[in-house]
């Protein structure tokens, strides 16, 4: 391997005629950078040819060489290296720094210039580890010094992984997704639609649709990354459909199969014979039934809706209310089942009130000694349905006792000689509260 030559420094003090003679030279050299900037145009060309990289295939473990497809001009005896893509600066990063032409053999028409690195030491120096994709290298004719440039070669590497690339553009994977509609199991005489759908979108080419092996239809030629097949003459059977993509540009573009989509054709579904309703009162703590038939079915699966969504566990036939449905639209699905598959149906939907009072069963009571100074305690009573929460008021002859709303009261002087009862309020989310008043008490 060959390297562009290194200037160093003379070693001990310069003699004074020799080091006149190297100002002049500086001198002149600048003088000529400052010409070669005022007065060259900064390209010539945009691309002269291309560059090849040596070996085709490898594994990043030794450096590869970049080969032009011609000579540089005549007025370029350098040349720099750079490459572009994932991870290096956008502008490029060197690869080979400016070099004499003459260091690189002549290959063909053009010169065989080797790297001194590999990609991944490239790709350490720019401060990333992984290499993806595409790189792009720029050698460019140029002369030692100023901003002149006369056109440039241009190649590329892809890595397919992170450590094997090639000089060739690889075909692009694609993907096929097959969806089948109605899907599950149909009866025999629907018409099922086929859809596949290729990724990348943009892949030319065609679909074969598929039963098993057996090809159902012609292709279908892909239009926006879609291709799709209607066919009511499937035999009863359970079938296995797929969606085989043939490119159109098979260097560009590799094919793909989808995964199998299962169908099977079977005699007629459950057909409705009474629509499905909701029966009995539709409020708070009542129980409503859905009520459906249907011809040649085996088995009816239910599902209650609150609000147009599915309730979860409320799969019965019939349901009690809650203080949940209050207010909401209540409807039940209903789905026919037979060896076919099934009929799904919706019910109407109904809103749901509030739930009837609360009614007492057992009464509250006033417990405790009734003479000034003791304390008092009234008990809830029982009530149906059964309460959750209460509230309470005392009251002296009828009036309410301000700031006495507890389960107990201590007694005052103001109410010796009268009466004490407690109006007790019952409560349940969803239902009318029940409300009922104690048997009076005469403190002494």
């Amino acid at each position: 391997m060959r390297f562009a030559p290194t200037l160093t420094a003379p070693r001990g003090p310069i003699p004074a005629a020799p080091r006149r003679t190297l100002a002049a030279l500086l001198s002149a050299a600048v003088g000529a950078v400052v010409l070669l900037g005022a007065g060259a145009p900064v390209a010539r060309a945009a691309t002269l040819g291309t560059l090849t990289a040596n070996p085709a295939t490898g594994t990043d473990t030794t450096s590869m060489s970049l080969t032009t497809s011609g000579a540089c001009p005549a007025e370029a005896d350098h040349v720099i290296v750079k490459v572009t893509g994932k991870g290096f600066p956008a502008e490029g990063q060197n690869v080979i720094g400016t070099s004499p032409v003459e260091l690189y053999p002549v290959s063909g028409a053009g010169y065989e210039v080797p790297l001194t690195s590999t990609m991944r030491d490239y790709a350490s120096l720019a401060g990333f580890t992984t290499l993806d994709g595409r790189y792009e290298f720029t050698l460019t004719c140029r002369k030692a010094f100023g901003t002149a440039t006369y056109g440039d070669f241009k190649g590329s590497v892809w890595f397919t992984s992170d450590t094997t690339y090639q000089n060739t553009a690889p075909a692009q994977a694609t993907s096929t997704a097959l969806t089948v509609t109605p899907g599950g199991s149909v009866p025999h005489g629907t018409a099922v639609k086929l859809t596949a759908k290729i990724t990348p979108a943009t892949a030319p080419g065609t679909v074969q649709f598929l039963d098993g092996s057996a090809a159902l239809g012609a292709p279908v030629t892909v239009a926006a990354g879609s291709a799709s097949l209607t066919t009511s003459t499937l035999k009863v059977s359970t079938h296995m459909l797929r969606a085989q993509f043939l490119p159109a540009d098979p260097a560009g573009y590799k094919g793909s199969l989808s995964a199998g989509v299962a169908l099977t054709v079977t005699v007629p579904l459950p057909k409705v014979t009474s629509p499905p309703k909701v029966t009995g009162t539709a409020r708070v703590g009542s129980k409503v039934t859905c009520a459906v038939a249907f011809d040649g079915d085996t088995s009816i699966a239910y599902q209650w809706l609150r609000d147009g969504t599915s309730i979860s566990g409320a799969t019965a036939s019939t349901r009690v209310l809650t203080s949940t449905d209050r207010t909401h639209k209540i409807a039940c699905r209903a789905t026919g089942k037979n060896s076919s598959g099934s009929t799904p149906v919706t019910s109407p939907a109904v809103t749901v009130a509030t739930g009837v009072a609360l009614k007492v069963v057992t009464a509250p009571t006033i417990t405790g000694t009734p003479t000034v100074g003791k304390t008092l305690t009234v008990k809830s009573g029982t009530w149906t349905p059964a309460a959750t929460s209460y509230s309470y008021v005392w009251k002296r002859d009828g009036r309410t006792i301000s700031g006495a709303t507890k389960t107990t009261y201590k007694t005052v002087r103001a109410d010796k000689g009268h009466l004490l009862t407690v109006t007790v309020t019952a409560k349940r989310a969803g239902h009318a509260n029940g409300t009922t008043t104690t048997k009076s008490v005469r403190v002494r």
